[in-house]
């Protein structure tokens, strides 16, 4: 008898390959174009042990573009000069308030009052603590308002100047005579900021002028003219050889806002810089 064998199951069939999706196009990544920054400023070590708060380090921002970093140089190099001896005495009168205290607490086994006397000496320290540091801060502001370096636009001359006379005024020392009148003009125009640096360059050379010649005068003077206001700036000293080249720079300055610059030394007799700046119609 023949045995019939039962059918194999059929296999199921292979599923057709689903149509390949095109690959997603990886879109190119543009390179990003790093500007060159300032090198990276360490930051410096705390020394009190007590330091409770952290410290966050921010980058600095790259400083903008124009006349007023080009100009500010020795302006910002005599302002850091002139703060850093009071910002390093400062430190210290702190450090030694800091140590008193420390010392009372460290010995006192208990709520113990300050002593009287001492109490008073450190609240004298700190008295001209927070004096020299409301100083330093004016200086750093004066400094920091001129840097704004804003767009041209018209602007208060005698403001400016006024500004430009404290950024130098470390350079009108005792033995020169002073004269300052800074009259009201009409709006100029430039920009308030770079002007002030400019002053400033030009009130330290006059000053060094008659600061070599004894007994001399340096005046600074704002005044209206025919379609103009003036600033100018006069000594009868010695004479300076940086004449010539700052009136150069007061004239790259001031040429693209419509003004105008006389500069001149004589030995012996000193340097005069005018400065004629285009005033608001009307």
């Amino acid at each position: 008898m023949t045995q019939s064998k039962a059918p194999e199951p059929s296999q199921p069939a292979e599923a057709a390959p689903e149509p390949s999706q095109p690959a997603e196009a990886t879109p190119e990544r543009t390179p990003l174009a790093v500007a060159p920054g300032p090198a990276a400023v360490p930051l410096l070590a705390v020394d009190q042990p007590t330091a409770a708060y952290e410290l966050i380090a921010s980058a600095p921002a790259d400083p903008p573009a124009g006349h007023a970093r080009r100009i500010a140089g020795d302006i910002a190099v005599d302002v850091a000069r002139q703060l850093a001896e009071p910002v390093r005495a400062m430190r210290e009168r702190l450090g030694l308030v800091v140590d008193h205290l420390e010392r009372h607490v460290a010995t006192s086994t208990g709520p113990v009052p300050y002593p009287w006397r001492s109490l008073q000496t450190l609240r004298q320290d700190l008295t001209a603590a927070y004096l020299e540091a409301t100083t330093l801060a004016r200086r750093l502001d004066e400094l920091d308002r001129a840097l704004a370096d804003d767009p041209p636009g018209w602007f208060d001359v005698a403001a400016a100047v006024d500004l430009g006379i404290h950024l130098a005024g470390h350079h009108l020392a005792a033995g020169i005579e002073v004269l300052i009148d800074l009259g009201n003009t009409p709006p100029a125009r430039g920009a308030s900021g770079t002007l002030a640096l400019l002053v400033a360059q030009l009130v330290a050379v006059s000053a060094h002028s008659a600061r070599d010649l004894p007994g001399s005068t340096l005046s600074v003077r704002v005044a209206p003219e025919a379609a103009a206001a003036l600033v100018a700036i006069a000594d009868n000293g010695a004479g300076s050889t940086r004449a010539a080249s700052l009136g150069d720079l007061a004239r790259s300055i001031l040429a693209p806002w419509g003004g105008t610059v006389d500069a001149t030394s004589v030995p012996g007799a000193g340097c005069t810089f005018e400065l004629r700046l285009a005033i608001a119609p009307g």
